[in-house]
């Protein structure tokens, strides 16, 4: 069974380094990369490679990693959160 999204640990971006992207996590398990925006819904991108996440990770530019290796290569969904009621 595939690991829920919200158990991803999450990991803040240096603001540096990302104008577009707030925190990524991933999953190794269900090879899923988790990428939540400062602007836009959250994305779980699905069938990621590790290497991707890593590249992601130690990008200098991460905005520009994630627009040349990620953003049009996997599939991704919306991640809705639950609302704390």
């Amino acid at each position: 069974m595939a690991a829920s999204v919200l158990d991803v640990k999450m990991v803040p971006v240096d603001a540096k380094s990302a104008t577009l992207i707030e925190s990524i996590g991933y999953s190794e398990a269900s090879r899923q990369l988790v990428i939540k925006f400062y602007h836009t819904p959250m994305l779980c991108f699905e069938n990621v490679p590790n290497f991707r996440f890593h590249g992601l990770l130690n990008a200098h530019r991460k905005d520009a990693y994630f627009k040349t290796f990620i953003e049009d290569h996997f599939q991704a969904k919306e991640v809705v959160l639950p609302s704390s009621a």
